[in-house]
């Protein structure tokens, strides 16, 4: 990930299964003002489509995920 990209907050999800990741990110964003980014880190497999459908759906612009599949960072910017 690039270094330059000032994440507000971080939620460390580690190697937790998918089922609740959605419901921490909204946590996490709900504490949050429109335009901050939250860093999340995640290494179970299946968290990506979950991310990447969550925030299209959600209008939370998803900046950067990974692209490797040894790398497990998404940064997500909350939406307006």
């Amino acid at each position: 990930m690039d270094t330059s990209v000032y994440a507000d907050r971080v939620l460390d999800y580690g190697d937790k299964a998918c089922s609740d990741i959605v419901t921490a990110i909204e946590d996490a964003l709900r504490e949050m003002k429109a335009g901050q980014k939250l860093l999340v880190i995640a290494s179970d497999p299946s968290v990506s489509l979950d991310i990447i459908v969550w925030c299209r759906t959600t209008g939370n612009p998803l900046l950067r995920r990974p692209s490797s599949p040894s790398e497990r960072e998404f940064l997500i910017q909350k939406g307006a």
